[in-house]
Order: structure tokens, then sequence, then C-alpha cells
């Protein structure tokens, strides 16, 4: 049986997230012609077919633009953070949460692992990229922390931000290898580098 429709503020929230997403393309697109430096807001804005005026209300910077995820996986995302309580350990709550959304990039494959390893290419060779990227990332953790540790009625959040930290370095080192390989022809598979990962920090 299919999902129902959504409607009120969740049509509006998934409308909003498609007018982003649709920003997000144009500013990937022109940021692989021309360059960061070469692209405005304004073609931005216009290849979108929205105002400049939207586009700030989307984003803070151009670069930021290019840094959304995908829609589907993202609500995913969203599903799997409600169903987190203190029944399990956090640690192996989070690596379930990476666990799929490793394996919705499908190995590079799917619509997200396509757009995935478009961003990292441009992060290689854009520095002011990868300074946005480090920005974002940083407020999605804190973002992240101060939900669950509300979440699980926490006073304190150190364990917290241990835990995503933690699990979020796992990711980032195993996307590191697991792209580093494609390009250099050798390629592994995405979920087995993460399980090894994972197995090396338990062993650590």
């Amino acid at each position: 049986m299919s999902e129902p429709a959504p409607s009120g503020p969740a049509l509006r929230e998934r409308r909003r997230r498609q007018t982003e997403h649709d920003i997000s393309v144009v500013a990937l697109d022109l940021f692989e012609r021309q360059g960061i430096d070469h692209t405005t807001v304004d073609q931005i804005a216009d290849g979108a077919g929205v105002s400049a005026r939207t586009f700030f209300r989307y984003f803070a910077t151009k670069e930021a633009a290019a840094l959304v995820g995908h829609i589907d996986l993202d609500e995913r995302v969203e599903q799997v953070l409600d169903a987190i309580g203190p029944e399990r350990a956090l640690v192996d709550q989070l690596e379930d949460l990476w666990r799929e959304v490793l394996g919705a990039f499908d190995d590079g494959r799917s619509e997200a692992g396509r757009l995935l390893l478009r961003v990292r290419r441009l992060m290689l060779a854009e520095p002011a990229l990868r300074q946005a990227a480090v920005a974002i990332d940083a407020q999605r953790t804190d973002d992240l922390v101060a939900r669950l540790t509300r979440t699980l009625g926490l006073d304190d959040d150190l364990g917290t931000r241990i835990a995503v930290e933690a699990s979020g370095l796992v990711v980032r080192v195993t996307l590191d290898r697991w792209a580093d390989a494609r390009d250099a022809g050798r390629p592994v598979d995405l979920l087995a580098t993460y399980a090894a990962a994972c197995a090396h920090l338990h062993a650590l």
C-alpha cells in the first residue's frame, strides 16, 4: 500500500525542500561548468526560476547552495532520528542510521550517490566549497547533538557529542576511502568499508 500524499505543513515542507533541491542542482551544475568564482547568485537564481531574494531565504552563500542533501534520503533520516530512544546505546543507533544513509548511496549508482560524488569532486577543486562544508557540518553536528540530548532527556550533552562526533568521523573516513578508491580505478564496496571502519572504532 502506498503512503498517503503529504498535506498541510508536511506538504509545505516538502515543497520547501524541493525548491531548495532545485536551486542546489542548478548551483552545482554552474559550479562544475564555470567554477565558483565565476558563478553569481543571480545566475543560480535565474537558472532555478527564483529571485535572488528567494535564493537568500534558503542559503546564506552561493557555496552553501551546492551542499544540500537528497530530499527522500533526508526525509528517511528524519524518520530514523525520530525513532532513536534510550533503550539502546546511542552509538549503535547512530551506526544504524549511517548504515541506512550509506546504503541509499548504492555505491554511487543512486541519484543521492551520484550527487555525493559530484559534490566531493568539486570540493577537491574548490577550497571555498570545502570551507563552506566544514562550517555547515559543524552547525549540523551542533543541531544533532542538541536534538538527541533533548530526545534522550539528558542534562548534559557530553556523551551525546562524543557519540555524534565519533560516528561522524567514521563516516567521513569511510567516504574518503571509498571515493578515493573509485577515483583511482579500484572501487571498494561502501557498506563493507563502513563495516570495517566501525570495527576499528570498536576495537580501540
